[in-house]
């Protein structure tokens, strides 16, 4: 029941109604009419870093904090009256100021790596849909086939010899004339 009600309550006061504001501000500003105060952004950002912050705790509060919904909806509505910028002035702020060079080193290294992979995702895709031919300027290339080994009976396996072959011809599976004699 009360997991419902703090269902609702989150979305309507932490999502919604400050969701609309921001989207406000945003036509406001794009449009030039009635623009919001530099205190009401400022009163709208610290709620989306309390809210951020909110969140990613919860996942961890949830088993420990007893009557959890119930204590949710009264945190909500305590953030809403004015706790986001207690929560933020007081908790927040100080631990970002305090780690923002770990924090921004941290976000750098995460966009190199994301860089990286990006790069490797886009070669790998690019050599998957190429064309074979247009790659190597058309000329086929020589591999090397292993022969294909056929145990007999009462003799240890080996592999024999290598066979060089161009992959525009077709390898047969049959033994040379050669390789038949030696088997006998």
């Amino acid at each position: 029941m009360f997991g419902i009600l703090a269902f609702v309550v989150e979305t309507t006061l932490m999502m919604l109604e400050p969701m609309y504001q921001t989207f406000k501000g945003l036509e406001a500003n794009e449009t030039g009419e009635g623009n919001l105060d530099p205190e009401d952004w400022r009163r709208l950002l610290i709620h989306w870093i309390v809210y951020g912050a909110f969140r990613a705790v919860e996942s961890l509060a949830r088993p420990w904090v007893p009557f959890y919904d119930v204590v949710k909806i009264g945190t909500i509505v305590w953030l809403r009256s004015g706790g986001s910028d207690t929560v933020y002035q007081t908790i927040i702020r100080p631990f970002l100021v305090e780690h923002e060079p770990d924090i921004d080193q941290w976000i750098e290294q995460l966009n190199r790596t994301r860089d990286t992979v990006m790069s490797a995702t886009a070669a790998l895709s690019s050599a998957v849909t190429a064309d074979p031919d247009a790659i190597n300027d058309g000329e086929s290339e020589e591999m090397t086939i292993p022969e294909p080994v056929i145990p007999s009976s009462g003799s240890p396996v080996a592999a024999g010899p290598a066979v060089t072959a161009n992959p525009a011809e077709p390898v047969s599976g049959e033994l040379n004339e050669e390789q038949r004699r030696k088997d006998q």
